[in-house]
């Protein structure tokens, strides 16, 4: 991960001015995504990353990134699981 990362970047710009959570991640070839947080891409991020934890939560209206682990996300999706 870097700071110049366009994935990276875009993450944190709509997580700042979005005031949503987004995710970012690294899959096993070291490619780069980002997408707004919910079940669906919080799952994708976590089989991708898979139990390396290579994926993090970008935090909305600060940016600021949060690192993903295997029982985070756990708990994440049985969050999501009833709308939170």
């Amino acid at each position: 991960m870097t700071a110049q990362d366009p994935a990276l970047a875009l993450a944190k710009r709509r997580a700042r001015y979005g005031h949503r959570d987004w995710l970012f991640w690294k899959d096993r070839n070291g490619t780069s995504h980002s997408a707004r947080r919910n079940a669906n891409t919080l799952k994708a991020a976590m089989l991708a990353s898979g139990t390396s934890g290579k994926w993090f939560i970008v935090q909305a209206s600060t940016g600021t990134l949060v690192k993903g682990f295997w029982r985070l996300g756990i708990n994440l999706l049985k969050s999501a699981k009833y709308g939170i």
